[in-house]
């Protein structure tokens, strides 16, 4: 069913702007605390924080445990509504870690995109299981951000960040795990948002190239 969004709720996705040079890569959560969003104005939202609190800080430690980052306030939930005017909640999840990251002098932002589709988003959403999305929960928002530096300047800190984040309902992502949908099959008809070469976030058509 075509979903409209209502709110984007990219949380610490949308530091399109540059990065300190040469510090700490900002956008990466170090504890539970920086990885969950516990501030929403939607009260619905905010009632689903507390409710799952838990739940959240367990997918923290989960991707932590497999070396692999979470953004700051990349954990929490957002909402869309669909055609009839009915609204569905979503977990939202954001990974962010180390080892994703791109020279800005040799790649453009749809390459650097293909690179994530291809060898970061699937292995990162296989981290979450179907016990994720309570009965209360009607889909997964999931995302993967990553760094853009110079490396002519810095290659390890600093740069920009990207992202991408699919909107997928609780069947297809339950499709995925299962093996009944390929990622592609599933992201080609989702809601997909991104924002590349520091450009504002949009909606747009995937296609993986090969």
């Amino acid at each position: 069913m075509k979903m409209r969004r209502i709110a984007v709720c990219c949380f610490a996705l949308l530091l399109t702007g540059f990065l300190t040079a040469c510090t700490g890569n900002v956008n990466l959560a170090k504890t539970p605390a920086e990885g969950l969003k516990t501030t929403y104005q939607d009260p619905e939202l905010r009632a689903l924080s507390q409710k799952y609190d838990g739940l959240l800080k367990e997918i923290y430690a989960r991707y932590i445990s497999k070396k692999m980052g979470v953004a700051k306030e990349g954990l929490g939930f957002t909402s869309l509504t669909d055609n009839r005017g009915r609204k569905v909640y979503y977990l939202f999840v954001e990974t962010h870690h180390e080892e994703c990251n791109f020279d800005k002098n040799t790649t453009t932002g749809q390459q650097r995109l293909q690179v994530v589709l291809q060898k970061y988003f699937e292995p990162e959403l296989r981290v979450l299981t179907k016990n994720d999305l309570p009965s209360d929960i009607g889909g997964l928002a999931f995302g993967v951000a990553w760094a853009v530096r110079d490396y002519y300047q810095c290659d390890q800190y600093g740069g920009f960040v990207e992202y991408v984040i699919a909107y997928m309902s609780k069947s297809d992502f339950y499709a995925i795990l299962d093996g009944t949908k390929t990622l592609s099959n599933v992201l080609a008809t989702s809601e997909v948002i991104a924002s590349l070469d520091q450009g504002p976030p949009v909606s747009i058509k995937l296609t993986f190239q090969k």
